[in-house]
């Protein structure tokens, strides 16, 4: 893969240092994509009052607030545009203060900030609502003790007036009770409900800040675990045992994939080492010299390595139960993340790191068998059950202790789930199919992998078709939505009774565009042998993320290897002894097509994250390595039709489908420095922190001993 630049002087790699600059930039596939500042079409902010007009604290408010525990919100903002004809559309930095609620000096209350959320704000007078988190940190412990209200910053507020391009121009607002009949204040409701009595305007929280929760042996932590599925089926799978390939039944599918995610509360979200895959980018390195000694936090290695990990033992494990039947759970197993394979499976799997500010997920995937099995089996106690819920359960020992006041408290979750069950292929009278699908979508919303493959294998009357085919897309929304296929193989066959009617085509595509397409048709004999394969490379621009008061552009380069390895025959035969052979039939036949293939898609495919930021009182970089998909899926298959003399069809095949893959994974940080009063000198801001396992799949194991004659 090509590795963008980074050895630019820094004017030039922070010459746009907000994402809202890199706005117009087009996420399509290009080889180098060279637009920024006026090239994108805007150097100076088009929208016109911006103003927040809700704002939810999602959390009781008698219960007290935890430095470094993080608040649920939910805030929504509204703009119009300087041609309200033609709406404006940029990235805006949204940063939320902890000031003060009965200052010292009401002229100059103390505060301190959360880590800004970058949306992408349309300027067409609706408001766009947001829910998210922010983190009252280590910055804020000489506020803790009393009461807080929150405030909110736009695109970093007057203290870089002039240095940022797009920048905004709206005043912070402090909602205070001394404030709050100010008209910037009154813009903001508190509830969502249009048919409320009491709209809550002038959004004054006030937040009872305390210090960490402590004992003996220093600060405590709070896990907070979430569990998700991108699909709402449990499956449980047909176990094969007839017609089995020589290389053994396929083996047993996962009935569902889960995403175990967790939150480290009670340690600073801005203070953790960099990871493997991290880097500080050289320019930031020649601003800040000091940077990578400072983004030690004066910790040693040890210590700072300990942020990345949990204070004793923790696991997660899983379990099922029917919807029915509350006070009966069975034991889900999982594959073991230690393992390569698809045999080795637990009970339970060891959380063995955690990222402070970010959720942390894991994927694993999860297996009805033994004890469960048998419950939603025949003859089982929910033989007759299709609604049924799988809870994961984060297990620590270790003492927790941080905020009560949110939703969420519980270290087990559930997932409702419809279980299906597999039933045995039909084998119609009229066709023999070998069909397989797999699917996978992993990752968060901000940045996300979805890998879908398929092959179907067919002998019917009209002869024997084939084909194999996959697809990655990346997606999320990092200050703006994107999304693109970044890789597509197909490869496809069909032997027709009627040699005319033969086709085969191949076509392999990266980014959006073909990078290579063969077709052959109406040819009695069609053999194809070929190790195809390119090395592509694009850029996603216009990206953003917060960090401090302000928005640092970014953009992702994804590359790598793609292709598909070929080694297959399509022909007519016309000799009885060779047709009689491979119908494996005494029978006189004296016509036959066979189809020989063996076509292996595979992509490799890794991102880089990069971009910055450079001002007088901001400076920051990402530099992160990624990895997104590593797949390969071969088919084998060997396909066979025949007319015997007395107008019997046989036919007669064999399929074997394969897979190694691996999804996303990589953690991605923003480091730098800020000199705003309310902010810390160093940072580092977690985006990400995402892994996944790699798994070598035997997926589909057919063939047939005999032939089969068909209607």
């Amino acid at each position: 893969m090509s590795q963008p630049s980074l050895s630019r002087p820094l004017a030039t790699w922070f010459a746009v240092p907000l994402l809202a600059a890199l706005v117009g930039c087009s996420s399509d596939a290009s080889e180098e994509p060279t637009c920024s500042g006026d090239e994108c079409g805007r150097t100076t902010s088009d929208l016109r009052n911006v103003r927040l007009t809700h704002l939810g604290v999602k959390y009781d408010l008698s219960q007290p607030v935890f430095l470094n525990n993080r608040i649920p919100i939910s805030f929504g903002v509204t703009a119009d545009s300087a041609d309200p004809e033609s709406p404006a559309t940029q990235i805006v930095a949204v940063s939320f203060n902890f000031v003060e609620a009965n200052p010292t000096d009401p002229t100059n209350p103390r505060s301190c900030g959360s880590s800004a959320a970058s949306i992408e704000l349309t300027g067409d007078g609706r408001e766009q609502l947001v829910d998210g988190f922010i983190w009252p940190s280590s910055d804020c412990e000489e506020l803790a003790g009393a009461p807080v209200n929150l405030g909110v910053v736009f695109d970093a507020g007057a203290e870089t007036e002039g240095e940022i391009p797009d920048a905004v121009s709206t005043p912070s607002v402090t909602f205070s009770a001394a404030n709050a009949k100010e008209p910037a204040n009154q813009a903001c409701r508190s509830s969502l409900e249009e048919d409320s009595t009491d709209l809550g305007l002038g959004c004054v929280y006030e937040l009872d800040l305390q210090p960490t929760p402590s004992d003996a042996n220093g600060s405590l932590i709070d896990v907070r675990y979430l569990l998700s599925s991108k699909s709402s089926v449990a499956l449980v799978p047909f176990q094969q045992t007839e017609n089995v390939g020589p290389n053994g039944p396929p083996d047993l599918e996962p009935s569902l994939v889960v995403e175990s995610s967790f939150v480290v509360n009670g340690r600073d979200p801005y203070i953790s080492p960099l990871s493997e895959g991290e880097s500080i980018p050289a320019d930031l390195l020649e601003a800040e010299p000091t940077i990578e000694q400072d983004l030690k936090f004066g910790l040693d290695d040890a210590a700072l390595a300990a942020l990345n990990q949990l204070p004793g033992k923790a696991t997660v494990r899983y379990s099922l139960r029917s919807a029915a039947d509350a006070s009966t759970t069975l034991p889900l197993t999982v594959n073991d993340p230690e393992s390569g394979g698809a045999g080795t499976r637990v009970t339970e799997v060891a959380v063995k790191k955690v990222m402070p500010g970010t959720a942390t997920t894991v994927v694993h995937e999860l297996f009805i068998e033994g004890e469960a099995l048998a419950a939603v089996s025949d003859g089982g106690i929910w033989a007759n059950e299709t609604d049924f819920v799988v809870t994961g359960c984060f297990d620590g020992d270790f003492t927790q202790q941080g905020n009560q006041g949110d939703a969420g408290l519980e270290d087990c979750k559930d997932i409702p789930v419809q279980l299906a069950r597999e039933e045995a292929p039909a084998s119609a009278a009229s066709a023999i199919t070998f069909a397989k699908s797999f699917h996978q979508k992993l990752g968060s919303s901000r940045i996300g992998i979805e890998g879908s493959m398929s092959t179907n294998n067919r002998l019917d009357r009209s002869g024997a078709s084939s084909s194999n085919e996959g697809s990655v897309v990346l997606s999320g929304k990092l200050g703006k939505h994107f999304e693109l296929v970044i890789a597509h193989a197909e490869a496809n066959a069909k032997l027709d009774v009627d040699p005319e009617k033969n086709s085969y085509d191949v076509n392999v595509d990266a980014f959006g565009k073909s990078l290579f397409s063969d077709s052959k048709t109406a040819e009695p004999k069609i053999v194809k042998t070929d190790e195809i394969s390119f090395a592509k490379s694009t850029q996603i621009g216009g990206l953003g993320f917060g960090f401090g008061p302000v928005s640092v552009g970014f953009k992702i380069s994804v590359g790598g290897e793609l292709g598909v390895d070929l080694e297959d025959t399509l022909e007519v035969i016309g000799d009885n002894e060779t047709c009689a052979d491979m119908l494996q039939t005494s029978d006189v036949v004296n016509a036959c097509g066979s189809m020989s293939r063996v076509a292996s898609p595979h992509f490799a495919l890794t991102g880089e994250l990069f971009g910055g930021i450079n001002l007088r009182l901001v400076k920051a970089g990402v530099q992160a390595d990624l990895k997104f998909v590593k797949t390969s899926f071969p088919l084998t298959a060997a396909l066979g039709f025949g007319l015997t003399e007395d107008n019997q069809f046989l036919v007669r095949g064999d399929a074997d489908w394969d897979m190694d893959l691996k999804l996303i994974e990589g953690d991605v940080a923003i480091v730098g420095s800020v000199g705003f009063r309310r902010w810390r000198k160093r940072l580092k801001v977690n985006l990400f922190s995402f892994s996944s396992p790699t798994r070598s799949m035997h997926l589909m194991s057919n063939s047939m001993a005999n032939f089969e004659t068909l209607d």
